[in-house]
């Protein structure tokens, strides 16, 4: 078996704290509705709409969160065999985060939608470059050819 390069123990330790970060959306799918509504004047949102389908879409969205975290764990446990799900993961990342940036320009505070651009577009270009660079540190020098 090959030896792990710094770009992919680097690929993994990044993947490993964006999981964790994630997971911890597990907690606003349980948190008491008082709570939640808290949050949301905290950030300067206003109050929380009182109808069902907030409460909803707010537990929803942090399990998919969650979800999304625990993929990002197991692709974590081997950067190699996972390269193709890694690299949908960043991608998605990115792309969901510009969509509702689009989609969403004018009813959210702009600090809240350049954290979320600039985090997740962050996190694709970091896993990206990474992967490209433990790819091209396992080609041998002669190229691909030359094997």
């Amino acid at each position: 078996m090959e030896s792990e390069s710094f770009s992919e123990r680097l690929l993994r330790i990044i993947l490993r704290l964006t999981a964790a970060t994630m997971l911890l959306a597990v907690a606003a799918v349980f948190m008491p509705k008082p709570w939640m509504a808290a949050a949301h004047e905290w950030l300067g949102l206003g109050t929380f709409p009182q109808q069902p389908i907030t409460e909803w879409l707010a537990r929803s969205t942090s399990a998919l969160y969650a979800l999304v975290g625990g993929a990002m764990l197991i692709a974590a446990s081997d950067v190699r065999r996972y390269a193709r799900l890694i690299t949908y993961l960043a991608l998605a990342t990115a792309g969901a985060s510009a969509a509702m940036v689009i989609t969403c320009l004018g009813d959210m505070p702009p600090w809240w939608l350049l954290a979320d651009l600039f985090s997740a577009g962050g996190f694709a270009i970091v896993v990206l470059v990474l992967q490209y660079m433990a790819r091209k540190s396992r080609i041998p020098e002669g190229g691909p050819a030359s094997r």
